[in-house]
């Protein structure tokens, strides 16, 4: 089959991903697989032969926005696609709109948010739930009950294309020793090392780990991600005299996270609300203990089914940096919580298998 996939930006994130993850399976069962974003965010993706971007930046003005979709339409048509599978609300709406233009009618759309959630105008939700109503989406996908419970007022219409799909995730292989991956950073020989990963945006709340640092003795922080809340965090750190504990890593494309996460101790997630939590799941497969933020969701993603529901990490109330601190200083100093939390995590391989992502989408395109 020649499948178009759609997302909003190409940057290293979590739905980028995924369909990462599907174009490389669909691809090695002998599908055509083009991912097509609206707009080039960062240099991520810029090697993938098979990914197509139709604004070189981000749009400025709802003209830059109406040039991408008109783009995306042509696109489209030209390719001829036999299904196209959608993500994020902007790739939601935007290939909704060109799968009706080229005549393509197997469309999997995939809700990478909660319906009025942060960073989703009001308008992209209204969109969403019109174009879920009337049957537009022939399978419309969430990763978590979390999210499957935002739609539950929705139209029956809507609810019935609902599919729910965890997420899957690979777990990464590092190409360097720990030694070395510290080295990279600038960290010191011996000293903790908490790790964590994202956009430094306030959704990520990266700010109440750089405060909690004071009170984790010779412990030093490094996180991956770029975004507009890195000069802030720099401040912060300087101001609570810890300028030197903070290794901010930028971006880290997701062949060389593993790199990155294997120079840590712990790692921690201080999110203020996700609707998977790739990232942190990542970590945990990836058999680093996790001390992370006490969400419902990660109660759900975080326990382990097999054996004995046990989970692979420690929460905290992340509006605290006390609590943050005392989190992580737990996994730190008792080498047989760190323990428990490291064999958890890699339980959790089982349960996110990137083939059984595949196998579902495969499903759902044919």
């Amino acid at each position: 089959m020649k499948v178009v996939q759609v997302q909003t930006q190409a940057e290293a994130g979590g739905a980028q991903r995924t369909s990462q993850h599907v174009a490389e399976g669909l691809l090695a069962r002998g599908h055509s697989v083009t991912t097509v974003y609206l707009y080039r965010k960062t240099a991520a993706y810029d090697d993938d032969a098979t990914a197509a971007f139709m604004l070189p930046e981000a749009p400025h003005s709802p003209v830059d926005l109406a040039t991408a979709v008109v783009r995306l339409c042509r696109f489209v048509r030209k390719a001829q696609p036999d299904a196209m599978i959608l993500y994020q609300h902007y790739g939601n709406i935007a290939g909704t709109i060109a799968a009706k233009f080229a005549g393509c009618r197997r469309v999997v759309a995939n809700q990478n948010g909660l319906p009025g959630g942060v960073g989703i105008p009001d308008w992209a939700t209204a969109v969403d739930r019109m174009i879920g109503s009337a049957g537009w989406y022939g399978a419309n996908v969430v990763k978590s009950g979390l999210v499957a419970d935002a739609f539950r007022d929705y139209p029956r219409r809507y609810r019935d294309a609902l599919v729910r799909i965890s997420h899957g995730v690979l777990v990464p292989q590092p190409r360097i020793s720990k030694a070395e991956a510290r080295q990279r950073l600038g960290v010191p020989e011996g000293v903790p090392l908490v790790v964590s990963s994202g956009r430094l945006a306030p959704q990520k709340n990266q700010m109440k780990l750089v405060e909690a640092l004071p009170a984790l003795g010779e412990a030093h922080l490094a996180i991956a991600g770029q975004g507009p809340l890195r000069e802030d965090l720099l401040r912060r750190a300087a101001e609570l005299g810890v300028p030197t504990r903070l290794h901010l890593a930028g971006e880290v494309s997701p062949h060389e996270i593993a790199d990155f996460l294997v120079a840590g101790d712990v790692y921690a997630f201080p999110s203020v609300w996700e609707t998977f939590g790739q990232s942190v799941v990542e970590g945990a497969m990836m058999g680093l203990p996790v001390a992370c933020s006490d969400l419902p969701v990660f109660r759900e993603v975080l326990r382990v089914a097999e054996p004995d529901g046990e989970y692979a990490a420690v929460f905290f109330d992340n509006s605290d940096p006390r609590a943050v601190a005392a989190s992580i200083s737990s996994v730190l100093n008792d080498a047989s919580l760190a323990g428990a939390l490291s064999r958890a995590g890699r339980l959790l391989r089982a349960q996110y298998s990137v083939s059984a992502l595949v196998d579902e989408y495969e499903r759902l395109i044919q």
